[in-house]
């Protein structure tokens, strides 16, 4: 009995151990876990304050690039001037009903000075007419309809009438009315 005592008081023994060891392990995991948790949020603290810097003098640079750029356009916009032409009443290219588009066009010079050169030049007025007017007519509405198809053919109509304006330069086709009848 005295060796069965013996082993049992063996027995018992490693178990006040394992508690012991057990509860060290339990305490070093959620030490660990603090720690490691900690350490991502300075981490990410770190990290999120940088994008955050740089996002700022990124978005500073952008302000003064704009301001620039508006300062830039407010100068073109009172060194310049518009020639208004004519309503334009076209058929347009559509194969399967007649559709019609009416629009207005200004085109905007350069050189304020140089305006009555150009309103009073019959033949280039007579020639920037017919250029737009054969742009105009093999479009379609589909074309026509969104902004992209709008852009697309304010920059084509200023493609080909900037060949006839060297002085003044032409800066920009603007549609001051844009109607298609679907």
């Amino acid at each position: 009995m005295a060796e069965e005592a013996a082993v049992e008081e063996q027995v018992e023994t490693p178990k006040p151990a394992g508690k012991g060891s057990s509860i060290g392990r339990m305490l070093l995991i959620i030490v660990l876990a603090l720690v490691s948790s900690a350490g991502g949020g300075v981490l990410s603290w770190v990290l999120i304050s940088r994008t955050m810097r740089v996002q700022a003098a990124g978005q500073e640079g952008q302000a003064g690039e704009k301001k620039a750029e508006e300062q830039n356009l407010a100068e073109i916009l009172e060194k310049s001037a518009v020639v208004p032409l004519e309503p334009f009443v076209v058929n347009l290219a559509d194969s399967e009903a007649a559709r019609y588009l009416r629009i207005k066009v200004s085109l905007m010079i350069d050189d304020k000075s140089k305006l009555a050169a150009v309103t009073e030049n019959q033949a280039l007025q007579l020639k920037v007419r017919d250029v737009i007017l054969s742009s105009l007519t093999n479009k379609t509405s589909h074309e026509l309809i969104n902004e992209d198809g709008k852009n697309k053919l304010r920059h084509e109509i200023q493609q080909k009438v900037a060949l006839y304006f060297r002085d003044p330069k032409l800066v920009d086709v603007m549609f001051t009315e844009f109607v298609i009848q679907l």
